[in-house]
């Protein structure tokens, strides 16, 4: 004969099991509901709104751990430099904390150098006053090279 409380243990036992597994598979659903909503948001803004003023595009991120195609929208004044403080902050040792100014005026870029100690280039050229730059042209800060576009 079996008794009627090892029973009930053991069907209680049972629905906690299944409940645990079904908060388990909830609690991964909202993870993964998250994770996608973050990546959106993230990718979107960036590359649906831009700037006015024009972006700046990585391509090719040294060290960084930056993608490829990595947008930096800017504004009148970008300052590029390793500190956070900066408009456009990149993680390589070789970049001074305020590196380099994107200046925008008259419907063009100029380009200076902050007093750096690895210098800043365009197109393979030092910048050593303020420069013009145009859209495409490739800028490096340094490891990092990126592209300036409207």
């Amino acid at each position: 004969m079996f008794d009627i409380a090892d029973v009930s243990v053991n069907v209680i036992i049972l629905v906690l099991r299944i409940a645990v597994v079904c908060l388990l598979y909830f609690f991964l659903w909202q993870v993964v509901r998250v994770i996608l909503r973050e990546l959106r948001a993230s990718q979107s803004p960036l590359q649906a709104s831009g700037s006015p003023y024009g972006q700046l595009v990585v391509v090719s991120a040294g060290q960084t751990g930056l993608p490829s195609g990595k947008m930096f929208p800017l504004s009148p004044i970008t300052i590029i430099g390793r500190s956070m403080e900066s408009d456009v902050a990149l993680n390589d040792n070789f970049l001074s904390a305020k590196h380099a100014r994107l200046n925008f005026g008259e419907d063009s870029w100029t380009l200076e150098d902050l007093n750096s100690t690895n210098g800043t280039f365009v197109n393979g050229f030092e910048v050593r006053d303020a420069t013009s730059v145009n859209e495409g042209d490739i800028i490096r800060i340094g490891r990092v090279e990126m592209k300036l576009i409207r």
